[in-house]
């Protein structure tokens, strides 16, 4: 009902006038008291021009300049009044972008670039951020669901068997069918082989054992034997290794508490008052 009435072309009619009369009312009161000032200053030139150029890959000319600053009196015009007939207030919009602004200047608090101890103090803090992932190379014999559709359960017994107690060096290619990415697959990490075969492959192979073949494990191409050689357990670098990683994260982390610090600092000077929603409202939700 209430969806429907704000749709209604009269209602948005009287809205339009009213917020046009408040306006008008704030133009008249204004013309018999001191006429208010908008400075463009040299610097608010100056960005403008810049912001010209990086657009436009030139600087703008004395017109387009011109132009800039009338578009930039024309906004304050509107902004000023706007504020003034109190059009900010309750909009949603306008104060996400506030308080978005907000938390820009936070962030572009300086933050000095970190010492050699700082750095060695933030990671000893947290190692596991930035440990390397274990890594597994293996080989593997794959069989084709679409190849074997009426005998891949049959298959898949007969190379079971053909592979028990076989080592590394069996021929894949006269057992299995040919893979698009090969046979051989190195150094890989669990996310790695997740994005080649699936998530499940990828756990069945990571917890399999070193040294011998071990199967049938599926993956939406078929299934497939596969035989770890070598595993290399993951570990955190040197700082010196990692360093600009390291560096970016601190900065990072030094911005986040600038933030939330410059928030304390602001909410301390109100006191907030949160009253309690009416059961209508709250059954209307």
């Amino acid at each position: 009902m209430i969806a429907r009435l704000v749709r209604e072309p009269l209602l948005q009619f009287l809205a339009l006038g009213g917020v046009l009369f408040a306006l008008y009312s704030l133009v008249g009161e204004r013309g018999t008291e001191e006429t208010e000032k908008i400075v463009v200053s040299a610097s608010r030139v100056a960005n403008l021009a810049d912001g010209f150029a990086r657009t436009w890959r030139r600087p703008p000319s004395p017109e387009e300049l011109q132009g800039l600053i009338d578009n930039y009196v024309r906004d304050e015009v509107f902004y000023r009044a706007g504020r003034a007939a109190g059009l900010d207030r309750d909009d949603v919009i306008i104060r996400r972008r506030v308080r978005q602004k907000m938390e820009f200047l936070a962030e572009e608090i300086s933050v000095p670039e970190p010492t050699d101890e700082q750095l060695a103090a933030y990671l000893a803090s947290d190692p596991e951020r930035f440990r390397n992932q274990d890594r597994l190379t293996f080989r593997q014999l794959f069989l084709s669901s679409s190849r074997r559709a009426g005998t891949i359960e049959r298959d898949v017994k007969q190379v079971a068997a053909a592979l028990s107690g076989a080592g590394a060096e069996v021929d894949a290619t006269e057992l299995g069918d040919p893979f698009l990415l090969g046979e051989e697959f190195r150094s890989m990490s669990q996310p790695d082989v997740a994005r080649t075969f699936g998530d499940s492959f990828a756990k069945q192979v990571f917890a399999a054992e070193r040294g011998r073949w071990q199967g049938p494990i599926e993956s939406s191409f078929g299934q497939h034997f596969v035989f770890v050689g070598q595993r290399t357990k993951g570990s955190v670098p040197a700082l010196d290794a990692i360093r600009p990683e390291v560096a970016r994260q601190w900065a990072d982390a030094r911005r986040i508490e600038a933030e939330q610090k410059l928030y304390r600092s602001l909410r301390a000077r109100y006191e907030i008052t949160v009253e309690a929603a009416s059961p209508r409202t709250t059954a209307g939700r």
